[in-house]
């Protein structure tokens, strides 16, 4: 059915609220949840407004305290969170994709000089990427405490 459709031209039914992106029912435009699936629609709107961003490790902490050169990235987006650590001169890199979906929780770690974050999922190892400069840290948590509201 197109989207400007008030009545449905193979049942006749009044078409009114939104539509479920998982099950393509129609529930009350107050909804929070959809009845039939239970879709959250909250989630859904939070997660259009995430704006994308990158950011690396600071290189100082990451040779003291892990005794690397090349930082951790991480990569946010509507969709995920990405964890890239290198490994030996950049020949090889482990990626944990973290679906939004799948976050149970985190743990925000201030330290002196240095922010560290860890993030638990569903069913999975938790994720961390540490060494990371006040402002990065603070803006990846401003954005978990987003989504867990």
């Amino acid at each position: 059915m197109p989207d400007e459709a008030q009545v449905c031209h193979a049942c006749g039914r009044r078409v009114t609220g939104k539509a479920c992106p998982d099950c393509d029912e129609i529930s009350k435009p107050t909804a929070k949840k959809c009845r039939y699936c239970g879709h959250d629609f909250a989630r859904s709107e939070k997660l259009a407004v995430i704006e994308a961003f990158q950011a690396s490790a600071s290189l100082l902490p990451t040779f003291i305290l892990r005794a690397r050169f090349i930082p951790q990235q991480i990569h946010l987006n509507s969709e995920k969170i990405v964890i890239r650590t290198y490994g030996f001169f950049w020949l090889s890199h482990t990626d944990d994709d973290i679906p939004w979906e799948k976050i149970a929780g985190y743990h925000y770690r201030s330290g002196f000089f240095w922010d560290a974050i860890e993030i638990q999922t569903r069913g999975q190892k938790a994720n961390s990427i540490g060494c990371l400069s006040k402002s990065v840290g603070r803006k990846i948590k401003t954005t978990l405490e987003r989504m867990k509201e």
